[in-house]
């Protein structure tokens, strides 16, 4: 097995403290509301992907200076999943209050792969990894990252949270 990747899986396999993420690192900030819960008060999983999503929606908007809703509506390029997943350390319940960060792991060509670091009360509750293909809406075909995305995921990553 590749030690490297061995300890790159050690290093990521439990939870890290809020103060690990860079200061430039670009972060949303939600409440956990009753809508988010089940019966028993606790985060309902599908809807931390919903929340992840929203997170990714403001980091393109807000930290890339591009318009999410421009790139898929006028533009009509795709930004789907190809891979959803997440890492669960903590309980979160109503009333709790997340951070949750956005990094940049990888850009290829057609996809580009982030990080997300959902943190409550300083330590990190879980984690996203969501890996997206850019396609072409009007015939669902991967397509290369539009140069303007691909210059601005590259940019965060190189500057902002390192």
């Amino acid at each position: 097995m590749n030690d490297q990747k061995t300890a790159r899986q050690q290093e990521f396999s439990s939870p890290l403290d809020a103060k690990a993420m860079p200061p430039s690192c670009w972060s949303f900030k939600v409440a956990i509301r009753h809508g988010h819960c089940d019966p028993a008060g606790i985060v309902y999983t599908p809807k931390f992907f919903d929340l992840f999503n929203h997170a990714i929606e403001g980091w393109f908007i807000e930290a890339l200076g591009i318009d999410y809703y421009d790139v898929i509506g006028e533009r009509r390029t795709g930004l789907g999943y190809v891979t959803a997943s997440a890492d669960f350390f903590t309980p979160c319940m109503m009333g709790d209050k997340l951070e949750i960060f956005v990094r940049v792991v990888r850009v290829g060509s057609k996809s580009y792969t982030l990080m997300l670091h959902a943190m409550k009360d300083g330590r990190e509750a879980l984690r996203g990894h969501f890996t997206t293909v850019t396609t072409a809406l009007d015939h669902h075909k991967s397509i290369v990252i539009p140069a303007d995305i691909r210059a601005a995921i590259v940019a965060y990553s190189e500057k902002w949270c390192q």
